[in-house]
């Protein structure tokens, strides 16, 4: 992305550099003199997870919609990834998925996906951008407040404090102010500071708790797989355990439970915990790996959207992406690929904007109804699924114990009909809608097998092999 010939302002702030803070600012490098990057963390450069990130060390993914926006904002770096370690794998025929009670079907598809560690990818990203750009990043600094005009209506700027002896303060100007700060984001606060009402937040509780380690894989010659997933069934079963396959011919192994069921951090116990899934397959498969590493934890309490599409105030010159915005439950993947994808919204509204000498001052409401469109279906795929645990604290839509009854019959199709299995990862892959769930090829195979008709499919826990067909 080359720079505009047309700048819409001197100066651009981001807030955060996440992967998602360092995609904001790759995009407004093409449209800003200068941009600067604030990080209160200082980044790491030998793939490190970053004190500040405490959920780095467990296992992440990037689904194909979030892979596209990477590497149009970055061509080839995937490619790149790949010739540095990363695992890059079909995600249909190299993952054994135990979920919703069945193992799914595993056919070959074109859902390519790139397994590496979460400092591994962030590292690397940061190289690229350095390379690519002239971005200025400033570690150990934090943003305490923001500047705003005399009316209150625009931000122009941060209130900056060093981390560090010094603990200097400096106000810094800017045209834009993107906050990539994370669920952590100080946003709300600073909106009440200047006059403004917080946004209305949504939250579901699921009290989840991490507990990862790497391995050296163990020796098996009969391995097909190189992912696996074992999520327990709801309402009983409330453990989960992840394989994921990273640089350097590792796994990333990680173990999930809900509801404060969370996972031990020593080695017994750890091993305990795997032997009491739902099946196992997973225990199997790491009791005679090598660990690598301790085992450390992460406890994520609730999903929550602070709804500023909804906010009938806001002011100019602000905008708040990724998980600033919405978190999700972890155990679906689905952060990373999302904030990929409302950078992509934000790419597509600034270059709209060309011929323009200044951001206009509707640019958040149309930023905010946009982002809402991208949240909405990653909010309902896994709030429904936290909801079939009895449990879990939330305002239940009313349409929840329907589509559960349907959601929860496609996925044990997705044992063995592979139309309706590269169905749902399309869907999870934002390449697809929801709606495609209730296409007729797959809503009336469902809807026969919830009403028990002669021919139904009935799915088998036996774990499958690579279906040729």
């Amino acid at each position: 992305m080359e720079k505009s010939n047309r700048r819409l302002g001197k100066h651009a702030i981001v807030i955060g550099g996440s992967i998602g803070g360092l995609l904001t600012a790759r995009v407004l490098n093409s449209h800003f003199e200068k941009v600067t990057i604030v990080e209160r963390d200082s980044f790491s450069t030998d793939y490190e997870p970053r004190k500040g990130v405490p959920q780095g060390k467990n296992v992440h993914v990037i689904f194909g919609g979030g892979v596209r926006v990477i590497n149009r904002l970055f061509p080839g770096f995937f490619d790149e990834l790949a010739t540095k370690g990363s695992i890059v794998c079909d995600f249909a025929k190299d993952l054994c998925w135990y979920h919703g009670g069945v193992w799914k079907a595993r056919p070959a598809s074109d859902l390519v996906s790139y397994w590496q560690s979460r400092p591994f990818l962030e590292s690397n990203l940061l190289r690229r951008l350095k390379a690519d750009t002239d971005i200025r990043i400033l570690e150990k600094c934090a943003v305490t407040g923001f500047l705003s005009s005399p009316n209150k209506s625009r931000i122009t700027g941060v209130k900056l404090r060093a981390h560090d002896q010094t603990e200097k303060t400096e106000d810094v100007e800017a045209d834009l102010v993107v906050d990539a700060g994370g669920r952590g984001s100080q946003t709300p606060v600073w909106l009440e500071a200047i006059g403004y009402p917080r946004p209305i937040e949504t939250t579901v509780e699921v009290n989840i708790g991490y507990a990862s380690r790497i391995y050296e894989p163990s020796q098996d010659a009969t391995r097909d797989w190189q992912i696996m997933a074992l999520y327990g069934t709801p309402p009983d079963s409330k453990r989960t355990g992840y394989i994921f396959p990273i640089e350097g011919g590792r796994w990333l192994v990680s173990q999930v439970g809900f509801l404060k069921d969370f996972p031990p951090d020593d080695d017994k116990g750890y091993l305990e915990f795997a032997k009491s899934l739902e099946l196992p397959d997973f225990y199997e498969a790491i009791k005679d790996a090598k660990p690598l590493t301790p085992i450390t934890t992460f406890h994520f309490p609730a999903n929550r959207w602070r709804r500023y599409d909804h906010l009938s105030r806001f002011p100019a010159g602000l905008l708040v992406i990724g998980d600033a915005i919405s978190t999700f439950n972890p155990v679906y993947g689905q952060g990373m690929s999302v904030c990929s994808l409302e950078v992509d919204e934000l790419r597509q509204l600034l270059e709209n904007c060309q011929g323009r000498s200044t951001i206009p001052d509707d640019m958040a409401k149309k930023f905010f109804r946009k982002t809402a469109k991208i949240i909405e279906t990653p909010w309902m795929l896994a709030t429904q699924s936290d909801f079939l645990y009895p449990e879990t604290s939330g305002k239940r839509p009313v349409h929840t114990n329907v589509l559960n009854w349907y959601l929860l019959r496609m996925l044990q199709l997705c044992s063995g009909n592979d139309r309706i299995v590269k169905t749902f990862y399309e869907v999870l892959h934002f390449i697809k809608k929801p709606t495609a769930f209730f296409h007729p090829l797959v809503f009336f195979p469902v809807i026969g097998r919830g009403l028990g008709l002669k021919g139904s499919y009935e799915p088998s826990k036996q774990r499958p092999s690579v279906t040729t067909t």
